[in-house]
């Protein structure tokens, strides 16, 4: 089956669903997609990065 193929057979599943089996479709997908962990490592890696910016402003230019 080509890709072509499939991404047509793909579009004629999406389009014969009702309106809450795609709802139902989509949550599923996010619900994939949507790692916590990450979000927590972001948070922290953002976190660390601003106080180190706050900590350069503070601090005297030494030259």
């Amino acid at each position: 089956m080509t890709t072509t193929t499939k991404k047509q057979a793909i579009l004629q599943s999406l389009e014969s669903m009702s309106a809450s089996e795609t709802e139902q479709l989509l949550s599923f997908i996010r619900g994939l997609l949507y790692n916590p962990s990450n979000d927590y490592s972001h948070l922290c890696r953002r976190a660390h990065g601003m106080r180190e910016i706050r900590q350069a402003l503070r601090t005297e230019p030494q030259f």
